[in-house]
């Protein structure tokens, strides 16, 4: 029961968060026309696959919106909002891992926003997903293996490209931040 409100919730912000990016761009923001975001049709390649891996596909947010940053629940809103069954990556296998390290990688995007989220004293994807510590990092901003929740509030996973020379790892961090994400749908 708890989980099913948990995820509700979840629902709720991305959805509301998305019509309020929608509608007011970040300060010194300007949209260009063939490559902001519109949901799911319009822009550059708005709603389509970037790259598959498995039985996923993939969406880059950096290559439609300008390299727009989002904080966690606008992210999963952008993700929602491309319809067709977009929603926050869930990288749920090492092979998956090691895809959307070579992502980040080639991209050179320092970080990153997921689908997972802290749920009680545990981590979970909001698709509901297997979730598998498969890549915490061994250090984070207090040296301390990861998740370290260091500033209290840390309930968000992200995926931060050697940010503490520990190379492409995950990392609890609060959502407040602002990062872009990828996206993905099963094929």
């Amino acid at each position: 029961m708890f989980k099913m409100k948990y995820f509700l919730l979840l629902t709720l912000v991305a959805v509301a968060s998305a019509q309020f990016f929608n509608r007011r761009p970040q300060q010194g923001f300007r949209q260009r026309p063939s490559q902001g975001f519109r949901g799911g049709s319009g822009g550059r390649n708005a709603g389509g696959a970037d790259g598959s891996n498995g039985g996923s596909e993939y969406h880059y947010s950096w290559l439609h919106d300008g390299g727009r940053k989002y904080v966690h629940g606008q992210a999963v809103g952008y993700c929602n909002a491309l319809g067709g069954g977009w929603g926050p990556v869930a990288i749920e296998s090492g092979g998956e891992n090691s895809f959307i390290n070579g992502v980040i990688s080639s991209h050179r995007q320092e970080y990153i926003w997921t689908g997972g989220v802290k749920q009680g004293a545990g981590w979970s994807w909001i698709n509901g997903g297997p979730f598998s510590g498969l890549n915490w990092s061994h250090t984070g901003g207090n040296r301390v293996p990861q998740p370290d929740n260091r500033e209290g509030n840390e309930a968000c996973l992200a995926v931060l490209n050697d940010f503490y020379r520990d190379g492409i790892k995950w990392h609890d961090v609060a959502c407040h931040h602002t990062k872009p994400i990828i996206c993905e749908r099963r094929a």
